[in-house]
C-alpha cells in the first residue's frame, strides 16, 4: 500500500505529510493488511514532524 521512505518524506512540505498522515491513518482503520502497511508510515511521518519542529 504505502513504499515511502524516510528520504521521500524529508522532500514533501508540511501540508503533504499532513495529507500522508491522513491517509496513513485512514489506511489503519481500513482492512488489517493495511494496518501493518500504515503503522511504520505513520511513524516515520510522525519523526519527521518533529524533527522539523526542533529545527529552527
Amino acid at each position: 500500500m504505502f513504499k515511502i521512505t524516510k528520504n521521500d518524506l524529508t522532500k514533501k512540505t508540511d501540508a503533504q505529510l499532513a495529507a500522508l498522515f491522513q491517509q496513513a491513518s485512514i489506511g489503519l482503520s481500513a482492512a488489517k493488511v493495511d494496518r501493518l502497511a500504515a503503522k511504520p508510515l505513520l511513524a516515520m511521518i510522525r519523526a519527521e514532524r518533529a524533527t522539523r519542529r526542533l529545527s529552527p
